[in-house]
């Protein structure tokens, strides 16, 4: 016998509301990091040495913060259950690995040469 999880749901509750405010909040944050990501020059200015040239310092700030918004994502039950609803399993290539597990085996990532059989490395 397989046993499912099935979430109770009271739609009217301020609570379910709040709730689901917060996971898409979540999910637009993530998007709005990848938007910056998209955006952010690879190295800043850093000052000047003692010939006078720019040292370069390379720009991790928008990689942490996609980084901090997909753990974010990840650690809320609600935004992972919108995001399976939604079969997204990536945002800005940045795998979301907790709807990953919960989306059926038809439904992951057909790139992953361990799920499609099409695809490995005898391919062209």
């Amino acid at each position: 016998m397989t046993r499912t999880k099935i979430p109770t749901i009271d739609g009217g509750s301020a609570e379910y509301w709040r709730q689901r405010k917060l996971g898409f909040c979540l999910i637009r944050k993530a998007e709005l990091a990848a938007s910056r990501l998209l955006d952010a020059p690879m190295y800043l200015h850093g000052g000047y040495d003692e010939n006078d040239d720019v040292i370069p310092i390379e720009n991790l700030g928008p990689h942490d913060d996609m980084e901090d918004a997909i753990r974010a994502i990840e650690s809320n039950e609600t935004a992972v259950s919108i995001l399976v609803a939604q079969r997204r399993t990536e945002i800005c290539n940045y795998p979301i690995n907790a709807v990953i597990r919960e989306l059926p085996p038809q439904d992951k990532h057909t790139g992953d040469p361990y799920i499609n059989p099409l695809w490995g490395p005898d391919c062209d």
